[in-house]
């Protein structure tokens, strides 16, 4: 099997392990519904706000060529509601770009950093509930979208965001993301893509906060058994820190092999 083909064969091994999104009915004319959709989140409104959000959620699943033209100001709309002060506003506006990532898939790729930078943003200010909509709708934009576009931007957002819960959602979709590109395609030492990953990943393995840590040093732990990976640290990551993840390495590997 080709080194794509795998890929795409692991993106829907890690899609399965997600929550299903529900699955909603057709609209009778989606070209209207569409337009109604616009209409519906620039009122001051919540209920008819969740309304228009509901049915960008269908036409993704039903009709996910006639968001295409739209889709930058669609996402534009979606993720102003993202952070929307009214909580069942926020949380439905974060699992319709869940229900984008999911049917629209590489078609998201240009929307990817500005809708991965609200999502991540909300993640920090938010509580358990809205937390938990956001790590859904991070895993599906990783299983979903090209690889190297979730890489950045949730490095771009998230490796140096001031808040543990941002951080924790980017190490955690990071580790996911290794899973989906396989160790071999992200060691193989290509500067855009082994550098920033291996320089995010150890950045976050030696974080303040140990709900970060744990989660960076599971990918490392992931990553262990790859031949490539002590070298691959030893170019990417500022020596001061090859002892500390070094050590982190050696553990994961024990943990691997028992």
């Amino acid at each position: 099997m080709k080194v794509r083909g795998k890929r795409q064969a692991r993106q829907s091994q890690k899609a399965k392990e997600l929550p299903e999104l529900a699955k909603l009915p057709p609209l009778p004319c989606p070209e209207q519904a569409l337009l109604q959709a616009f209409r519906l989140l620039s009122v001051d409104d919540w209920e008819k706000k969740i309304e228009g959000l509901t049915s960008i959620r269908s036409l993704s699943q039903h009709h996910a060529e006639l968001l295409l033209p739209r889709l930058h100001d669609l996402c534009l709309a979606v993720t102003q509601e993202v952070k929307n002060l009214r909580s069942m506003v926020s949380r439905t506006a974060i699992v319709t770009l869940a229900h984008l990532y999911a049917h629209l898939g590489r078609g998201m790729d240009a929307e990817v950093e500005g809708t991965t930078r609200a999502l991540l943003q909300k993640a920090g200010e938010a509580s358990g509930f809205i937390r938990d909509d956001v790590e859904l709708a991070l895993g599906y934009m990783v299983v979903n979208v090209t690889p190297s576009r979730s890489m950045n931007a949730l490095i771009n957002t998230g490796v140096r965001h001031r808040n543990t819960a941002a951080r924790k959602s980017t190490a955690q979709q990071l580790g996911r993301l290794a899973e989906v590109m396989g160790s071999s395609h992200l060691l193989s030492g290509k500067k855009d893509l082994t550098e920033r990953f291996i320089h995010a990943i150890c950045c976050l393995a030696v974080d303040c906060a140990l709900e970060v840590r744990t989660h960076a040093h599971n990918t490392l732990a992931f990553l262990a058994s790859h031949p490539n990976l002590i070298k691959m640290v030893e170019r990417f990551v500022p020596q001061r820190d090859h002892i500390t993840i070094k050590n982190i390495i050696n553990k994961g590997q024990c943990r691997n092999f028992n």
